[in-house]
């Protein structure tokens, strides 16, 4: 993981994670939310993370003013095809790139522009493979189909007409790392800059859309 750096988070106490791969190439000097904001749920609850949760860096985020509250768009890549014809595991991936979705919410395939509706289909398990990735036993007729690569961006409810669940205005600037204790965590958002998209979590083409500043390379 990117930036060995406990950013943003209140508590005490010290610990080792992570490495130095560098993510982001470069960072405009205007294109830093540097006050950044207080993680928050979705209903605008400050966030509970277990000990030990690392938010990646580059995770999509929706800052709603400096200072203000910041809330996560969680995303997930296929890491096979698959159809719900028959009970199957889906397999996310992976663990350590992503925020492991739980049991409660929902994700739909990434729509074409962030205001288009989708399916959302509702997480009730998840485990984590022997791989590292996330699975989720699905039966018959549930989670729709989809290809390996498909990118999956949490949504607000299960059924027709779901939409993402926040809109991001920026990817974070660094990791943030929950220690023991940690009672409220805040990061800052980058809008303009370059990014190694490969060592992110997935970024779907509606989120790069509407982050036109934000340019994606692989490294």
């Amino acid at each position: 993981m990117n930036e060995n750096y406990h950013y943003g988070t209140y508590g005490s106490g010290s610990k080792s994670y992570g490495g130095t791969i560098p993510v982001w190439k470069y960072i405009a000097p205007e294109g830093l939310e540097e006050a950044g904001g207080t993680f928050v749920d979705a209903d605008g609850s400050v966030s509970e993370f277990t000990a030990g949760t690392i938010i990646p860096v580059g995770t999509p985020v929706s800052l709603a003013e400096p200072g203000g509250n910041l809330s996560i768009l969680k995303t997930f890549e296929a890491d096979a095809d698959f159809d719900s014809s028959t009970s199957v595991k889906v397999v996310l991936k992976a663990a350590g790139t992503a925020l492991p979705p739980a049991v409660g919410e929902f994700y739909m395939l990434a729509p074409a522009t962030v205001e288009t509706t989708g399916t959302g289909y509702e997480v009730k398990n998840v485990s984590v493979d022997a791989s590292g990735n996330y699975s989720i036993d699905i039966s018959v007729g549930e989670w729709g189909a989809a290809s390996e690569g498909d990118i999956f961006v949490q949504c607000d409810a299960s059924g027709a007409g779901a939409t993402i669940l926040v809109v991001p205005t920026g990817l974070l600037r660094r990791e943030v790392y929950i220690a023991d204790d940690v009672t409220a965590a805040t990061g800052a958002s980058v809008f303009n800059g370059t990014i190694l998209g490969d060592r992110i979590p997935p970024v779907p083409a509606c989120v790069k859309a509407v982050l036109p500043q934000i340019k994606f390379e692989k490294g």
